[in-house]
């Protein structure tokens, strides 16, 4: 019988509050209550990240899950959600150019050590 790593474990936690960070945001922003932006965009910028946040988000609850159970779906989904969240970071790094820095280097830093991680214990997931 296969054991979950601690790494999995981590890799699940922080995936699984990134996804209700993410549904959060867009819930308050669904209601009006919006949180107040660090950056000026357009909101129709914003607005068009929507549904591909929505997705980002079951992603890594799907992921989460299932690197939980060492199950392959669970490893391709986290696989997926993450090459996604690097994709988001980069973007949101175009638009603010160095002024956040303080939440994009250490995403990117996660994002990449986790996909690495994942990538070699392959073989633990059935």
């Amino acid at each position: 019988m296969k054991k979950v790593t601690l790494g999995i474990i981590f890799i699940s936690v922080i995936m699984f509050f990134v996804a209700l960070a993410t549904d959060i945001f867009w819930l308050a922003r669904l209601f009006g209550t919006e949180f107040p932006s660090k950056f000026s965009v357009d909101p129709k910028f914003y607005n068009a990240f929507a549904v591909p946040d929505i997705l980002l988000s079951v992603f890594l609850y799907v992921g989460a899950v299932g690197l939980l159970k060492l199950k392959q779906f669970g490893l391709m989904s986290s696989l997926v959600a993450l090459g996604m969240w690097i994709f988001d970071t980069l973007l949101v790094f175009s638009i603010t150019k160095t002024s956040q820095l303080d939440i994009i280097i250490p995403t990117l830093i996660f994002s990449f050590f986790a996909l690495v991680y994942l990538w070699n214990k392959r073989n633990l997931f059935d």
